[in-house]
């Protein structure tokens, strides 16, 4: 399970080191890759890594859905339409594509934070603003975490 958050540095490449907790989970599962995708609803816009097995088993979802639904069209151009493998090299990096950095607005300083099968890249600003509107939204409504049934 990922966990956490580990704030980290893209150089002028696009190239960003991950964190050694999650890529050792990544490499757990076989692969020294990731599945990048920006997160459809997202606001602020962050990118999701998924795994091999975690990216596999989304996308057998995904394609039990019906095929002609408008919505399934739309999160496929969107979603596994933008969807990029990313392969860590020998030091622990990974390339982030040009067009899903401009996409999550991705300066210099990101932030990756843990989501259980996978992790997140954000901006550091847009991790803060993210983190700030959940603990807003648990202070104004502490019934939340029951409705949650956890």
């Amino acid at each position: 399970m990922f966990s956490g958050n580990y704030h980290h540095l893209i150089d002028s490449k696009g190239r960003v080191s991950v964190p050694s907790a999650f890529r050792d989970l990544v490499q757990v599962s076989g692969s020294s890759a990731v599945y990048l995708a920006p997160h459809p609803l997202s606001s602020p816009r962050f990118l999701e890594a998924y795994p091999l097995p975690a990216w596999q088993e989304l996308q057998e979802k995904i394609s039990k859905l019906p095929r002609f639904d408008p919505s399934v069209l739309k999160l496929e151009h969107f979603f596994l339409g933008q969807a990029h493998r990313c392969d860590f090299d020998n030091q622990g990096r990974m390339l982030v594509p040009p067009p899903l950095r401009e996409w999550a607005n991705l300066g210099k300083d990101v932030v990756f934070s843990g989501a259980a099968d996978r992790f997140r890249l954000f901006d550091r600003q847009s991790w803060q603003q993210a983190r700030d509107e959940a603990e807003a939204a648990f202070r104004a409504d502490p019934a939340l975490l029951s409705r949650l049934n956890l």
